[in-house]
């Protein structure tokens, strides 16, 4: 008898002694909000088996499992949650953006669709599920066909219309003296105005395959340098498939540049694009690009080039207030002369990244950086060296959504060209404001 109890007593003893403790669910909390979510996941994981059931671990557990890129394992936790508390809505919107991971953009629609119905959605989480909304409509229309559009016009001043020099002369090594430029060739600032437009007609395939063609057309006046006036066409057509968790887009495009009213310039390309989300916040992109450019003046014919690009980029969402977004991307490639360029085959290498928030509902802020090396192979006997340039470009802009389909963009631009050949350097500010209409 004693040897029966003594069994009994003693496992249970131990039992007792190694259970597990409860999970700190504020430091889990704390983990998921400052970007932690595998180590709040494993902190987690563990004791789902006993606490399986009780709502706050549930919901935790969800947003740990989701934000580390688990989200069907985040499913299956979240559907617990709503079985206890079904008007859980913060469950039921993680629920929606874990659909959404999932390439399963009919029941994210569904679950995004029931939070909306709910008055007491705050704005900010209103805002975010109608961007979530926007972004499967574009990735998962319904069938059918679709024509949207958009058109805008805008004023600004540009204190280097023509992309020149700041100096009058220039001192050309080969010969050994200063040259005297023409005003064409030198820093002219100017007013401008502008009109624009665009359509796009979608036709969308079951399988998730949809067909794209479109049209971007932007004409641009000055006050006083007219030979600088300019219009812009820009052609494009392609497929998109979409398949789980992937993007594939390959585009065919054409750029028709006039100068002046005359024919200027024309640009055939062929692009391709892989999005893939690593999690809700995370997409990572990989493209390509081949190009074929021709200048259709005599005096700039020898431009003509061969351009292939191919880089990497990425995209993630923050936390905090605002929806903040950063993105970057890295990219190299050549430019092979094909009309006996006077600094011959270039090679390029690049680098750009971006910040957007939302400043409130109807007002959205963005900053972008560039840079871009281009390093010539020919050697210049004029200024007895190879060339070489780096562009700097910054962006700075307010979106104002003031009406539905309505937005006010102002914006200030800057380019720094850094060029070891003086003629080719120079800095440009471009401060302009856009009225814009989209058409849906």
């Amino acid at each position: 008898l004693g040897f029966l109890v003594l069994s009994v007593l003693v496992p249970v003893g131990l039992a007792q002694a190694q259970a597990p403790e409860q999970p700190d669910l504020q430091r889990a909390e704390s983990l998921v909000r400052s970007g932690k979510a595998e180590e709040a996941w494993k902190l987690l994981s563990p004791h789902e088996f006993e606490l399986a059931g009780r709502e706050d671990f549930d919901y935790l557990l969800g947003v740990a499992a989701l934000d580390s890129g688990r989200a069907g394992r985040a499913t299956l936790v979240f559907e617990r949650v709503l079985a206890v508390n079904p008007d859980h809505a913060a469950a039921r919107l993680d629920m929606a953006r874990a659909y959404f991971a999932l390439g399963d953009f009919q029941r994210s629609r569904g679950e995004f669709e029931q939070v909306l119905q709910h008055e007491d959605t705050p704005p900010a989480a209103r805002q975010t599920i109608e961007r979530y909304l926007a972004a499967i409509e574009a990735r998962a229309p319904s069938r059918g066909t679709r024509l949207t559009g958009y058109a805008e016009a805008s004023i600004g001043r540009d204190s280097n219309v023509n992309s020149a020099t700041s100096t009058s002369s220039i001192f050309v090594p080969l010969f050994n003296t200063n040259f005297t430029l023409g005003s064409s060739s030198v820093k002219a600032a100017d007013h401008f105005a502008s009109l624009g437009g665009g359509a796009e007609l979608t036709h969308v395939l079951s399988g998730g395959f949809s067909l794209f063609a479109g049209v971007d057309l932007k004409q641009r006046s000055h006050r006083d340098w007219d030979v600088y006036d300019s219009r812009s066409v820009d052609y494009r057509g392609g497929f998109q498939a979409v398949h789980d968790k992937d993007t594939f887009r390959l585009t065919v495009g054409r750029n028709d540049y006039d100068l002046d009213n005359t024919k200027y310039r024309r640009i055939g390309s062929l692009g391709m694009e892989l999005r893939h989300a690593v999690d809700v916040k995370t997409q990572v992109i990989g493209f390509a690009q081949v190009s074929e450019i021709k200048y259709l003046q005599d005096s700039t014919a020898s431009y003509g080039s061969a351009q292939t690009l191919a880089g990497l980029g990425l995209i993630r969402s923050l936390e905090g207030s605002g929806n903040p977004i950063v993105f970057g991307s890295v990219y190299a490639g050549d430019d092979i002369a094909t009309r006996n360029r006077g600094d011959g085959d270039r090679d390029i290498f690049g680098l750009r990244g971006g910040y957007q928030r939302s400043l409130r509902d109807d007002l959205d802020f963005h900053a972008t950086l560039s840079m871009q090396y281009s390093g010539y192979k020919r050697f210049n006997p004029l200024f007895q060296e190879y060339r070489k340039e780096t562009q700097y470009d910054l962006g700075l802009g307010l979106n104002w959504r003031f009406q539905k389909d309505w937005q006010l963009k102002p914006q200030l631009t800057y380019t720094r060209s850094d060029s070891n050949f003086q003629v080719y350097d120079y800095d440009r500010y471009e401060l302009s404001l856009t009225l814009r209409k989209d058409f849906r």
